[in-house]
């Protein structure tokens, strides 16, 4: 369970630092100097980091179970 809790967060960290990183990379170059020198591979990070984010909250998302119907539809569509 705090495996899961733990991913998702990794998720969501991975998704908004890379957005943040692509819009306003010159933003970001308190955190990384180097990258702060050379935008397009700061950019291609932002890529590559928006990519793995996406990627574990999509297998987070396939390995839940679906939602229960809802409580109309139990009532009055169940025979």
């Amino acid at each position: 369970m705090r495996a899961r809790w733990i991913v998702r967060v990794l998720a969501a960290v991975y998704i908004v630092g890379g957005v943040a990183t692509l819009i306003a990379p010159e933003s970001m170059a308190r955190f990384t100097r180097w990258f702060a020198n050379h935008p397009l591979l700061m950019r291609l990070d932002a890529v590559l980091i928006i990519a793995l984010g996406t990627g574990l909250a999509l297998r987070e998302y396939r390995e839940e179970e679906p939602p229960p119907p809802p409580w109309w539809r139990r009532l009055f569509l169940s025979s």
